[in-house]
């Protein structure tokens, strides 16, 4: 009889443990994307002991926050030079080429391929999940389409008030690029599921710092009186940083407040490289700017706080924009299988490895494509075709981060090589064929 009780004892506390196993909660996501932050716009050296891979102006204490608490990757990419196919390409964890959202254009009609969005693969592996999207939009069809349960709508760029293209004129605002009332409505959502008990994804999308300039009044004067730097000058470029600083500074804030650090993964990056148009040495050490595949049009500022990632950590390895899909997909530990379609591949095993390892994608390397022109990054190489004119460009990164020493020709082997694999993507994915979905003789 003893021996009867003990044995159902152990299989009580057996289901017991095994059913708290099963309840425990998928951890939250929040996802911070800004809108043409370069690379070096933060007071976050980019590469450990290169100072001119951090702004000599620019002062961010609260990037500087999730880079002390969790990991910064340095060799980061967003998936295009320009918004909108970054966002797309995000969402779905698919190049903008596969997608055929190559242009801001691409925005106007469905992509090419019906795949799930990020929310919609978190959600078929815990229904439980809530997920809000506040900020700018820049995508096809509604958020709530897309599997968002609030959103501001499908906003665009005029909704956060892109005055003009001269980024020499500013305007005072009590809410710049509406980082304010984004943030308003992002805390509250947070709390709103902190007391419900329920997992969340949340992107907050900024418009900063996009297009004309507008800060604080207060924040504006602040940076007028400061020295300006031999990189960066601007201030009303300083004052916007910062005023996007303190956006993320609530975030930040309110997660340690509500005691939920240890379940809630947070992600910061920009949906592409920085602005050279008026300020041509904007991105130094990186060569050109926003809407250029050299690095300074791709290579972002990339954080990742959360648990399992060791503070104060740095990554070489390349990582994309549309890996998040796959790394989110991961880390809720989902039984599901990706899209065949996703192209991306998952950051888990680096993240939880002091920044060390490799991410697995379909094929090996990072492309690009827009219209006639590709790219591969393969490791720190990196080849550059130019299809109207046929010309190959080949960079060693690590050697020569500002891309001034073309190897093409001193290393014909390694440039065929890489061009080989760069075509057979191109040709696989159609890379430069018409969309099905876009409107007669419109190109992607």
């Amino acid at each position: 009889m003893l021996k009867f009780f003990v044995r159902l004892s152990f299989i009580v506390c057996f289901a017991l443990i095994a059913g708290l196993a099963e309840a425990k909660q998928p951890p939250n996501i929040i996802l911070i994307l800004t809108d043409d932050q370069g690379w070096n716009n933060t007071q976050v050296a980019m590469i450990p002991g290169r100072e001119d891979t951090k702004s000599d102006f620019y002062q961010t204490p609260n990037m500087q926050r999730l880079a002390d608490a969790g990991m910064t990757f340095s060799q980061a990419y967003s998936p295009h030079p320009v918004c909108g196919p970054s966002r797309h390409s995000i969402q779905l964890g698919i190049s903008p080429a596969k997608l055929k959202k190559t242009t801001n254009q691409g925005a106007n009609f469905p992509e090419a391929i019906d795949s799930p969005t990020i929310p919609q693969v978190l959600k078929a592996a815990h229904p439980e999940y809530v997920a809000a999207h506040f900020g700018k939009w820049h995508m096809y069809g509604h958020p709530a389409e897309r599997g968002y349960d609030a959103s501001d709508g499908q906003t665009n760029n005029r909704t956060g008030r892109q005055i003009t293209t001269d980024q020499t004129k500013f305007w005072p605002h009590e809410d710049p690029k509406r980082a304010v009332s984004i943030t308003d409505d992002s805390v509250e959502f947070i709390k709103h599921q902190v007391h419900a008990e329920n997992p969340f994804y949340l992107q907050i999308s900024h418009y900063f710092i996009h297009l004309s300039a507008e800060a604080k009044v207060e924040t504006l004067e602040k940076h007028k009186q400061r020295k300006p730097g031999q990189v960066h000058t601007a201030y009303w470029y300083a004052a916007m940083l910062d005023d996007l600083d303190q956006a993320l500074g609530r975030i930040i804030n309110v997660v340690e407040e509500l005691g939920i650090q240890e379940t809630t993964y947070i992600i910061f990056t920009s949906d592409n490289g920085g602005t050279a148009r008026q300020f041509p040495d904007f991105n130094k050490p990186l060569r050109a700017g926003k809407g250029s595949y050299y690095e300074g049009g791709i290579r972002v500022p990339f954080f990742a706080v959360g648990p399992g990632i060791a503070s104060g950590t740095y990554s070489d390895v390349p990582i994309i924009g549309y890996d998040l899909l796959p790394t989110f997909h991961e880390l809720i530990e989902s039984s599901k299988s990706l899209p065949v379609e996703v192209e991306g591949g998952s950051l888990k095993s680096i993240l939880m490895n002091q920044g060390r390892g490799s991410v697995e994608r379909p094929r090996e390397g990072i492309y690009f494509s827009r219209q006639v022109d590709g790219v591969l990054i393969e490791n720190n190489l990196k080849l550059i075709r130019t299809h109207k004119t046929g010309k190959l460009e080949l960079y060693d990164l690590a050697e020569d981060l500002s891309e001034t020493n073309d190897l093409a020709d001193a290393q014909p082997q390694v440039r065929d090589r890489l061009y080989a694999q760069l075509k057979d993507w191109m040709d696989a994915n159609d890379v430069l064929g018409p969309s099905p979905h876009a409107p007669r003789g419109k190109r992607q």
